[in-house]
């Protein structure tokens, strides 16, 4: 699995299962944000939208249950 931890000016820092690495922005989809997973297919990046919807909605559950603390 490949997410995109930050994005400075010109690069991004890809966070892997083995470990991160920096990247030019130019490389990712136009529409990329922090959080997004990424599939690396044909070479190219693209977003993997299923997977990153349903990691945003755990995110966002586990923020709405601490707030009921």
């Amino acid at each position: 699995m490949i997410i995109i931890d930050r994005i400075d000016e010109d690069t991004a820092v890809l966070e892997t299962d083995e470990k991160n690495i920096i990247v030019e922005c130019n490389s990712l989809p136009d529409n990329s944000k922090e959080g997004d997973v990424l599939k690396f297919e044909n070479g190219c990046y693209v977003i993997d939208e299923e997977e990153t919807e349903r990691r945003r909605n755990i995110i966002m559950e586990r923020i709405k249950n601490m707030k009921k603390k």
